[in-house]
C-alpha cells in the first residue's frame, strides 16, 4: 500500500523516475558478482553492460588487450550475457582439457534459439545424451564415407581436378578466388552428407553458399552481438540481422529438400552417405526424442555438418593465397618441395605429408595466422568450479580465445609474424606445437577437425602443385580480415598462372574429368595406341580420366625409357585398383617400390632359383608335367577339345611347385576354381571397367559392374593362398626348407620388427599371387598362341617335328641341352611370342624425376606407358612385321639369331620376374607335345590371329585336334 501512496503523490517525470531507479536496482542485484569472480571493467552500464566498450568489428582483439588488465581469467557482460573470457595457452588448456568435463556444455542462445527451434538442437548446439550420441554418430558415418581413408583423397582430388579447370577457365586474368573455393570445398561434404556433388553453375548450389556465408558472416557481427545481448529489443528492430535467420532458413528449406528426396530412394541395405545412414537410425530409433533421431533434426544436423566441413577449410584456403602471394619465396619454397617430392603431374595424397615438412609448416602457419576462428564458441559450466584461482559458477558462459593462443608471447617465437619455422626444428623436421589450437580442443574440438586437415593439405598442394599465384601488378594484399564467426580475407583478386610452360609431350584435345578414355578403342588399345603414334609421334600424351600417362612407342624410345632412363622409369605409379588389392603395407612384388621392391625381386628370384629355375630338377618336373598333360589330351581319343584349361593346369603346377611344393590333380575343385578366378581377373583388370575405375574410383567403388569381380576374385585367390600358408606354418621344417613359402616364412622370422622389408605374412599371400600371375598366364596363353599358328601353318608343324625327331627322337624327353641344337624350333617359338603379342602395352612406370624423353619434358611423377606392341611389330626393326616368319630370328646359314627389338617380357630392370621360368616351360612343354602329337582343327575352320585383350592378349575360344604321331 505504501508504494502505491508513494506513486500516488508523484507526477509522470517521477514515476518514470523511479521506475527508471528500479529497474537500476534490479540490474545490479541480478548481475551482481559473487565472491572471487573474475575481474573485468569497472565500467559496465546498466541493461548493455560492456557491449559498447567492445569493438564489435574485432572483438578477439579487445579481449586480448583486456586481458593485459586484467588477467588469463575476467569477466564482460554484454547485454543480459555475463562471459568469462580465457586468455593464453595454459589458461585455454585448463579450461577445454584439464577440465573438459566441467566446460563440455554449450550455454542458451538466443540466436541458435531461433534458429534451432523447439527441441532441435542439431549437433553445435546440443548438450548431454543427444549431444554424445549425435557427434559419436556423425563421426562414425563420415569415417564410413570415407573420412580419413584414401576413397576420400580421390573425391577430394577430382573436385581439386574441377577448382583447377576453373582457374584455368580464367586465362591469366584477375579473378576472385573465394566463390571458387567455396564450391570446391563445400561439394566435399555434399558427397558425404548428400552422396554428391553440384556443379559450379548449379543455382541452386550458389544460392545456397551465398546464404551460408553471409548467413556466418552476420552472427558475427555487431548485429549478431546485439541480437545475443539484447534479444527481445532485436527481434522487433530492423537491420541486417534478419537477413541472417532468413538465410538459415532458405538453407534448411534447402536440405529438408534434399531428405525427402533421400526417403524416396532409400535402399536400406545399400545406404549412399549421412542421410541415409540417418533415416536408418530414425526408424531404429522411433520413440527415443531425447537421441534426436528425428527428421527435422536430420536438416539442422547436415547444417552443422556444412558448417563444420565447408566454412574453416574454404576460409583457410583463401589466407593461404593471401600469405603465399605477400611472401612469394616462401611460395616458391613450397613449390620446391612439392617438386622434390610429387612432381607435377602425380596427384597427391596423404602419404606425401611426413615427406613434405616445410609445406606442412606452412599449412599450419597460415591456420596459426589465419585466426579463422578468433573466439571459439561458447561454454558453459556444468557446476561450481575454480579457474585460475576465480570462482566460476554453475551456469557461466565461458569463452575461449582461441586468439590469445595462436599468438601467446609465451608459446610462439614471433608471435606477430608469419614465419614457417614455428614448426620446423633445426633439421628442418617438422615439429608438432601444443599451443596449435585453431580447431579448439578437448570435447568440443571441432567435428570436422579430421576432414579438415586431409582437404587443407590435399587442396593446397594441388593448387600450388598447378599454379602460380600472384595479384596485380602494385596491390598489397591486407592481412587484416573481416571479423564474423569466422576471420576472413577482405575481398582480393588473384591471377593463376599454370607452372607447367615446359615442352610436355603432345596428344589429342581431352574432355573434361573423363579425359581421352572414350576415344579409345577399348578392345584393341595398342593397335589404337601405335596409330596415335603416327599422329603425334612415338612420344605423346592422353589423358585418362585424372592422370596424364605418356605413351611410349617404337624400339629406340622404349629401349630409352626402360634401360637408358632405367632408374628414371622404374617405380610403379599409384593405382586405385591396387591399393584397394593390396591394403595396408602389402604390397607384394608388382606393385612395391623402392627398397622393398628391389628386396623382395631379390628374395624372390633367389628362392626360384634355390627350388630349381635354371637346374635339371625344374627340367624334370616340367617333363612330368607335360606326360600328365599329353595323357589328358590321349583321353580326348581325337574328338575335337578346348585345350585353354588343360594348358593352364599344366603351367599353373610348374609355379605350384615352386611355391606350395607341390602339384594338383586337374580334377581338384580348389585348384580349377583358383585358375578360373586368375584368367578372368587377368581379363578384366585391362577391360574398359578397370579402366573407368582407375579413372573415377570414388564413383566405380560404389557401382555395379564387371569390376566387383576383380576384387571378389582376388578376395578368394588370397583365401586359397593363406589356406596353403597355415599348411605350410603347420608343418615348417626350418632345416630342410621344400619352396618359396617355407623360404619366406624363414626369412619372416629372421625380419621380425622389420616389416617395412615386406616380410610378413600378409605380404606372402601377395607376393605369391604375383609368382601365379608372372608364372601361369603367360606361358599357357603362349602355348595358346603356338598351337594356333601352327595349325594355320602346318608346314612349319612339320619343320619343327623333323627338327625334333632329327635332334631328339620321338622316345627321350627333351631337355634344355637341345635347345642350342634346334635353331628352327627356338626362332619359331620366339616367332610365337612376337606374334602373340601376350602383353600388348606393358605395365606403367612413374617418372622418378623431373626428366627428358624424346626432347619432351617428363616431370617426376608422369605415369609412362611403354607399348610393347610397338616394338613387337616395328617396322624399322622388323622385315615382314605383321606376317608370322620365324624367318626373323633366322640368319642366312639356319642359325638362330638374338633380335634387339623381341622384348615381350618388357626390358630394363621391371623385366618380368618370371622371364628365365617362362622360357624353360615354353620350350620343354611346346617340344613334348609336338614330339607326341600332331595338332589341326575342325575342316575348313580357319582359327583366328586376333586376340581378346584385357591385361593380357588371349586367343578367342577355338578347338582343336591332337592326333599321336
Amino acid at each position: 500500500m505504501w508504494i502505491y501512496a508513494f506513486l500516488t503523490g508523484l507526477d509522470f517525470k517521477g514515476i518514470l523516475l523511479f521506475i527508471f531507479v528500479s529497474l537500476l536496482i534490479f540490474d545490479f542485484l541480478k548481475f551482481k558478482n559473487p565472491a572471487n569472480y573474475p575481474p573485468g571493467p569497472l565500467l559496465t552500464l546498466p541493461f548493455v553492460g560492456n557491449l559498447f566498450s567492445i569493438a564489435m568489428d574485432k572483438p578477439h582483439i579487445s579481449f586480448t588487450k583486456l586481458s593485459e588488465t586484467y588477467g588469463s581469467v575476467f569477466s564482460v557482460r554484454l547485454g543480459i550475457d555475463k562471459w568469462v573470457v580465457v586468455s593464453g595457452y595454459k589458461m585455454v588448456k585448463e579450461a577445454l582439457v584439464t577440465q573438459a568435463e566441467t566446460f563440455a556444455d554449450r550455454p542458451y542462445s538466443p540466436i541458435a534459439g531461433r534458429i534451432y527451434s523447439g527441441d532441435l538442437e542439431g549437433i553445435f548446439v546440443s548438450n548431454g545424451q543427444r549431444w554424445k550420441a549425435q557427434r559419436r554418430f556423425a563421426l562414425s558415418t563420415l569415417r564410413r564415407f570415407g573420412m580419413g581413408k584414401s576413397s576420400l583423397e580421390e573425391s577430394i582430388y577430382e573436385e581439386c581436378v574441377y577448382l583447377q579447370e576453373e582457374m584455368e577457365n580464367e586465362k591469366g586474368k584477375p579473378f576472385n578466388p573465394a566463390s571458387l573455393l567455396n564450391n570446391a570445398v563445400s561439394n566435399i561434404i555434399c558427397r558425404m552428407v548428400f552422396g554428391k556433388r553440384f556443379d559450379y553453375s548449379d543455382h541452386d548450389f550458389q544460392t545456397l553458399l551465398k546464404n551460408l556465408n553471409e548467413a556466418n558472416q552476420l552472427e558475427g557481427s555487431a548485429w549478431g552481438q546485439l541480437y545475443e545481448a539484447i534479444p527481445a529489443v532485436m527481434k522487433y528492430m530492423p537491420g541486417p540481422h534478419n537477413k541472417m535467420f532468413a538465410h538459415y532458413e532458405d538453407v534448411v528449406a534447402f536440405i529438408r529438400q534434399e531428405v525427402q528426396q533421400h526417403k524416396l530412394e532409400l535402399d536400406p541395405s545399400n545406404p549412399r552417405d549421412y542421410m541415409d545412414v540417418f533415416i536408418i537410425e530414425m526408424e531404429k530409433h522411433k520413440g527415443e526424442a531425447d537421441l534426436g533421431f528425428e527428421e527435422s533434426n536430420l536438416a539442422l544436423c547436415a547444417l552443422d555438418l556444412f558448417l563444420a566441413g565447408t566454412e574453416t577449410t574454404s576460409t583457410t584456403l583463401q589466407w593461404a593465397l593471401v600469405y603465399l602471394i605477400k611472401w612469394p619465396h616462401i611460395q616458391e619454397k613450397v613449390q620446391a618441395e612439392i617438386d622434390r617430392v610429387i612432381g607435377q603431374s602425380r596427384q597427391p595424397n596423404m602419404a606425401d605429408r611426413p615427406n613434405m615438412p616445410y609445406t606442412d609448416a606452412v599449412i599450419h602457419e597460415i591456420q596459426r595466422m589465419g585466426n579463422i576462428v578468433p573466439l571459439n564458441a561458447l561454454r558453459m559450466a556444468t557446476k561450481d568450479t575454480t579457474l585460475g584461482g576465480y570462482f566460476i559458477p554453475k551456469g557461466t558462459s565461458l569463452m575461449p580465445s582461441l586468439t590469445s593462443v595462436l599468438f601467446d608471447k609465451n608459446e610462439w617465437e614471433t608471435p606477430d609474424t608469419f614465419n614457417p619455422g614455428h614448426f620446423l626444428d633445426a633439421d628442418g623436421k617438422f615439429i608438432r606445437r601444443e599451443a596449435f589450437m585453431p580447431f579448439s580442443a578437448g570435447k568440443r574440438v571441432c567435428l570436422g577437425e579430421s576432414l579438415a586437415k586431409m582437404e587443407l593439405f590435399l587442396f593446397f598442394v594441388s593448387l600450388f602443385q598447378k599454379f602460380s599465384f600472384s595479384t596485380l601488378d602494385g596491390v598489397e594484399l591486407s592481412t587484416e580480415g573481416l571479423v564474423g564467426v569466422t576471420h576472413i580475407p577482405h575481398p582480393f583478386q588473384i591471377h593463376a598462372t599454370n607452372r607447367n610452360p615446359h615442352n610436355f609431350p603432345p596428344g589429342p584435345l581431352a574432355l573434361p574429368l573423363v579425359g581421352n578414355v572414350f576415344s579409345i578403342d577399348l578392345k584393341q588399345p595398342h593397335i589404337y595406341l601405335t596409330k596415335l603414334s603416327d599422329l603425334y609421334g612415338n612420344v605423346f600424351c592422353l589423358r585418362l580420366g585424372r592422370d596424364k600417362t605418356v605413351f611410349v612407342t617404337g624400339y629406340k624410345m622404349v629401349k630409352e625409357a626402360l634401360v637408358t632412363q632405367a632408374e628414371n622409369f622404374v617405380d610403379r605409379p599409384y593405382s586405385p585398383i591396387q591399393t584397394r588389392l593390396y591394403s595396408g603395407n602389402s604390397v607384394g612384388l608388382f606393385f612395391s617400390n623402392g627398397h622393398v621392391w628391389k628386396r623382395q625381386r631379390r628374395f624372390a628370384l633367389s628362392a626360384l632359383r634355390r627350388f630349381g629355375v635354371g637346374k635339371s630338377s625344374l627340367e624334370e618336373s616340367i617333363y612330368e608335367e607335360s606326360r600328365y598333360l599329353q595323357e589328358e589330351m590321349e583321353r580326348e581319343k581325337g574328338e575335337p577339345f578346348d585345350p585353354v584349361p588343360l594348358f593352364n593346369n599344366a603351367v599353373s603346377n610348374i609355379i605350384c611347385q615352386l611355391v606350395f611344393g607341390k602339384r594338383f590333380d586337374y580334377g581338384d575343385n580348389n585348384f580349377q576354381t583358383m585358375l578360373k578366378n586368375l584368367s578372368e581377373t587377368v581379363y578384366l583388370q585391362g577391360t574398359i571397367w578397370a579402366h573407368f575405375y582407375e579413372a573415377f574410383p570414388g564413383l566405380m567403388k560404389h557401382l555395379p559392374g564387371p569390376h566387383n569381380n576383380i576384387f571378389t576374385n582376388y578376395k578368394a585367390l588370397e583365401a586359397f593362398i593363406g589356406e596353403e600358408l597355415e599348411r605350410h606354418k603347420w608343418d615348417l621344417d626350418p632345416s630342410n626348407p621344400r619352396d618359396y613359402m617355407d623360404t619366406f616364412l624363414m626369412e619372416l622370422d629372421k625380419n621380425k620388427g622389420s616389416p617395412e622389408q615386406g616380410f610378413h605374412e600378409a605380404n606372402l599371400v601377395m607376393c605369391s599371387l604375383d609368382l601365379f600371375l608372372a608364372g601361369t598366364e603367360t606361358t599357357s596363353t603362349t602355348l595358346q598362341w603356338a598351337t594356333i599358328y601352327l595349325i594355320n601353318h602346318p608346314h612349319i608343324q612339320e619343320k619343327v617335328q623333323a627338327e625334333i625327331d632329327r635332334v631328339i627322337g620321338q622316345s627321350r624327353q627333351p631337355n634344355m641341352a637341345d635347345r642350342p641344337n634346334m635353331p628352327y624350333t627356338d626362332a619359331v617359338i620366339h616367332e610365337i611370342q612376337r606374334m602373340g603379342n601376350i602383353v600388348p602395352l606393358n605395365g606403367l612406370r612413374m617418372a622418378a624425376k623431373d626428366t627428358t624423353l624424346g626432347g619432351y619434358f617428363i616431370p617426376k611423377g608422369t605415369n609412362l606407358m611403354p607399348n610393347l606392341t610397338s616394338v613387337l611389330f616395328d617396322k624399322n626393326e622388323w622385315e615382314t612385321p605383321n606376317i608370322f616368319n620365324p624367318g626373323h630370328f633366322l640368319n642366312a646359314d639356319g642359325k638362330f639369331v638374338r633380335r634387339d627389338a623381341f622384348l615381350p617380357f618388357s626390358a630394363g630392370k621391371r623385366a618380368c620376374l618370371g622371364e628365365g621360368l617362362a622360357r624353360i616351360q615354353l620350350f620343354l612343354f611346346f617340344v613334348s607335345l609336338l614330339q607326341k602329337f600332331c595338332f589341326s582343327t575342325l575342316d575348313g575352320v580357319k582359327l583366328s590371329t586376333e586376340g581378346i585383350v584385357g591385361a593380357t592378349r588371349t586367343p578367342y575360344p577355338f578347338k582343336i585336334y591332337a592326333t599321336p604321331r
